[in-house]
């Protein structure tokens, strides 16, 4: 988002100037195109200067709000964390072993965050290509947790009999990296199929992908099968034939 598209009336103000804002709309203006400078040029590439230009205010005002781009980069994580946890509100369907409502609440409420805020994802995806350990604290408290929450739901699923017997954390990557793919596709890549499709339709195919390989059912195949068990007959070969 460009400095100018937070102003009102650009042309009402001398140039270089910033309109007078409370200081608590100042930091929140700062923050917004900070995350933009930071997804567009990566925590390196962005300059305190070039932000202070592009919110309209001096390099001095800037650090009266952040100390630092360190400073800076560490509020805008700690604002999205201050954000509700998908987790939180899915326990109570995880608690009831409600599959469908926990797998679209994790799909569709990550594909929809991401969707109202791309430049975020991007943020994190340029700073972790940095090398830089300020993602670290966003990725450890949600994406982790997020992970080891699938990761532990899967688990009990195959313990009560409900899914295949295969390894719980594989199975949890399987089922986020699809909805990360889509994510990268749709906000990095910004290919034209992912743009294009209904995030709810999204969303319900990776979860029917999902419950679809992992539900045991007629027809699955237990991976911990004795591998002693006869193999299925072979329509094609006939008793009494030669093959």
């Amino acid at each position: 988002m460009s400095s100018e598209a937070l102003h009102t009336d650009p042309s009402s103000r001398p140039p270089g100037r910033a309109e007078r804002l409370s200081a608590e709309d100042r930091r929140d203006q700062i923050l917004r195109e900070a995350m933009g400078c930071f997804a567009d040029l990566g925590f390196r590439g962005t300059t305190t200067r070039a932000l202070a230009e592009r919110v309209g205010i001096s390099e001095a005002a800037l650090y009266r709000y952040f100390k630092s781009k360190e400073s800076l980069y560490a509020a805008i994580i700690d604002q999205k964390m201050s954000a509700p946890d998908l987790i939180d509100r899915l326990r109570p369907a995880a608690e009831r072993s409600e599959d469908e409502a926990v797998l679209r609440g994790i799909a569709r409420g990550l594909l929809e965050r991401v969707d109202e805020d791309p430049g975020f994802l991007r943020l994190l995806m340029y700073t972790a290509l940095e090398g830089h350990s300020l993602c670290q604290p966003f990725f450890s408290s949600r994406v982790r947790r997020l992970r080891t929450f699938v990761t532990d739901y899967v688990a009990r699923r195959i313990e009560e009999g409900a899914f295949r017997a295969v390894d719980p954390e594989s199975a949890s990557r399987a089922f986020l990296g699809m909805v990360f793919d889509h994510l990268n596709m749709r906000h990095i890549i910004c290919e034209e199929s992912a743009l294009n499709r209904p995030l709810d339709e999204v969303a319900d195919t990776f979860v029917d992908i999902f419950l679809g390989g992992m539900r045991i059912g007629p027809g699955s195949r237990d991976p911990e099968s004795s591998a002693d068990d006869p193999p299925p007959a072979d329509p094609f070969i006939h008793e009494g034939t030669n093959p």
